[in-house]
């Protein structure tokens, strides 16, 4: 293992335990911090073994790949049953050298869509200054990424996304029918007034935690969902050239029509009881 892969494992590391431990004192951002950190260790182990060095690359192609794939699977889902919509996309905001950067789900969703859908714009909610403040005094810049700066570092959405946040971006919004959300829907979504009012937009979750959200998948609102498939596959073999498979070896499509049958494969991915 090179020392490029052993600073990004221990970075891992650190980011895990620091997440347990801040979820054990009640912070909301602890777990989504160890989880992410878990597949970071995870996809690093792979490049360790897959040998390093110009491998990096492979991995980091082979990652993207998959997530353009769970795009446009979402996207071509919607473009045959939502034919005719008009899309919102509501993305997750980028600091400091993340800005700019293409978003690989929101590639492979448009790709997806083709013609049969009009996306009509692209919105992220701005961290609160109070939320982004509290974050960086409690998080460790020996746990950020290389070359990150001091507030380039964007608190875990569970911290801070609420309903309240989301009612004032999407509020301001019109002209479509549809929202694909990349970062799921706030935690606290129940307090909505855009997702308790009948006549809100259908919602696509593109990214982001559906485990509380069983309820919701149904025809009058949230259509359609990508969620991590719990069997899934982390190698170093390429990835398929077949949509679906390699689409199943990564993921789930969760929807209104299949939702009975993927409970009843994999029946940890919601919350017992909801």
């Amino acid at each position: 293992m090179g020392i490029t892969q052993i600073v990004i494992m221990v970075v891992a590391v650190i980011g895990m335990f620091l997440g347990l431990s801040k979820q054990k004192a009640g912070a909301a951002w602890g777990k989504p911090l160890a989880v992410v950190s878990i597949i970071v260790a995870i996809v690093t182990a792979l490049w360790s073994m897959s040998g390093g060095g110009s491998s990096n690359e492979q991995v980091v192609d082979r990652e993207i790949a998959f997530q353009k794939i769970g795009g446009k699977k979402l996207g071509l889902y919607l473009a045959e049953k939502h034919s005719g919509g008009k899309v919102l996309i509501l993305t997750e905001p980028k600091l400091g050298a993340q800005a700019g950067k293409p978003n690989p789900l929101i590639e492979g969703l448009k790709e997806g869509l083709g013609t049969a859908l009009t996306v009509v714009g692209e919105v992220s909610p701005e961290v609160p200054a109070d939320k982004a403040k509290a974050f960086a005094a409690e998080m460790p810049m020996e746990g950020a990424p290389d070359g990150a700066m001091p507030g380039e570092m964007m608190p875990p959405l569970e911290y801070w996304f609420s309903a309240k946040i989301f009612d004032d971006l999407v509020g301001k919004q019109s002209g479509f029918d549809v929202l694909v959300t990349t970062i799921g829907l706030p935690q606290d979504a129940r307090n909505s007034k855009i997702l308790r009012d009948k006549d809100r937009p259908k919602i696509a979750v593109l990214n982001g935690s559906i485990y509380d959200l069983k309820a919701a998948i149904r025809p009058d609102m949230i259509v359609g969902a990508i969620t991590y498939n719990p069997k899934a596959e982390y190698d170093d073999k390429p990835v398929p050239k077949d949509l679906d498979e390699a689409f199943n070896k990564r993921f789930l499509l969760v929807t209104p029509d299949n939702l009975g049958q993927v409970v009843s494969t994999n029946p940890d991915i919601f919350r017992a009881g909801n």
